[in-house]
């Protein structure tokens, strides 16, 4: 009897054992599990940390964004440059801009003698269309010519009547009329340039292209009066002479203000004023020197540097906070989120120089 209790017990005993180490098995992978998705909460934090910096100024590398272990989401401070500016959009024109077209016949590209960027005089030759069949037929018609006028010749020296001779010359001038339509033809197949200045800008065409009357050809303008016309919120920060920045397919180039509102007397009405028919509302802005081939009726952007500062400590306005009329930052200090009274300097659109109170280093409190 006392055996059978003895075993008993040992069976029970082996049961609780079991029991105690599936438990403490389920907790190890309750925890395993707990910590996998602390991991991916912090990687998506990570990933997702730069956009609570936008940058309208210039492009720059998102910032480091990590965990701590108080929870607290934050970016270290660094130095950076930032540039306080407006950009304004317009269309590169031309005061003097001609387009190069046949105006009564088109025909077949023989040669064109220019190329984009080539700088024409008034009257220089831009391209011709093929005149080989209309070449022999004036070709044709001065040996016409020339047996008629033999053939007055001959009346005259033979004696003949007057009105034979006469007649003779009825039949030389109307051959020379006819030369002369032809002549007036082979030389529509030829365009000139209309103005002095650049080629800004060809057609497609090549030899053996077909051309129709009208259709453009070239662009002919003065490059001394290339301009861009821009339509600012607020013109009043653009001073003449002024210097900008023209961004035309990524490139930069150097320009000036030479136009403002507040340049042209307030009696004047939208004019002719400087070979522009001028609208008071709008700034002005031409290349300082020689404008990039291609450019007229092209989109630029004209931007204006209103102030800068270089390697300074720079955070978004959103983390800029405002409490009891003071500007605060959120510091991570001893795993604890501090509040800390900021002094700014110079502030664009999307972010702020930190004159005092963030040092390059800090960590700052996003969420």
């Amino acid at each position: 009897m006392n055996f059978v209790k003895m075993y008993v017990r040992i069976i029970s005993c082996r049961k609780k054992k079991l029991t105690i180490e599936r438990i403490i098995a389920m907790k190890k992978i309750k925890a395993v599990k707990a910590l996998a998705a602390a991991i991916a909460g912090a990687v998506t934090v990570s990933l997702s940390g730069c956009y609570f910096l936008p940058d309208e100024e210039e492009i720059i590398d998102p910032p480091k964004v990590k965990t701590s272990e108080a929870g607290y989401t934050t970016i270290v401070a660094t130095k950076k440059d930032i540039v306080d500016q407006v950009i304004n959009s317009g269309v590169v024109s031309s005061v003097s801009s001609s387009e190069v077209a046949y105006e009564e016949q088109g025909g077949v590209i023989k040669t064109v003698y220019v190329q984009t960027g080539d700088t024409v005089k008034k009257g220089d030759l831009i391209c011709e269309c093929d005149t080989a069949e209309l070449d022999f037929q004036i070709r044709e018609k001065e040996l016409y010519i020339r047996k008629a006028e033999l053939q007055k010749q001959l009346l005259q020296e033979q004696g003949a009547m007057q009105s034979e001779i006469d007649m003779q010359q009825v039949e030389v001038d109307i051959l020379n009329n006819e030369y002369e339509t032809l002549k007036e033809q082979k030389e529509l197949s030829m365009l000139y340039s209309p103005i002095d200045g650049t080629v800004s800008s060809l057609s497609d065409l090549q030899p053996g292209s077909e051309v129709a009357p009208g259709q453009p050809v070239a662009t002919i303008v003065d490059p001394s009066d290339v301009y861009i016309e821009i339509q600012p919120v607020d013109y009043t920060v653009f001073k003449l002479n002024d210097s900008v920045n023209i961004r035309i397919d990524g490139e930069i180039y150097e320009g000036e203000v030479f136009m403002t509102p507040g340049d042209i007397p307030e009696n004047m009405g939208d004019d002719d004023y400087e070979g522009l028919i001028y609208n008071k509302r709008d700034v002005y802005v031409r290349f300082k020197d020689a404008p990039p081939e291609n450019c007229i009726n092209i989109i630029a952007d004209v931007i204006l540097v209103l102030d800068e500062r270089k390697d300074v400590v720079a955070v978004a306005n959103n983390l800029i906070k405002e409490i009891n009329g003071e500007k605060v930052v959120y510091l991570l200090k001893d795993g604890k989120k501090e509040a800390v009274t900021v002094e700014l300097g110079l502030v664009t659109g999307s972010q702020s120089e930190i004159i005092s109170g963030v040092e390059e280093g800090d960590e700052i409190v996003i969420r």
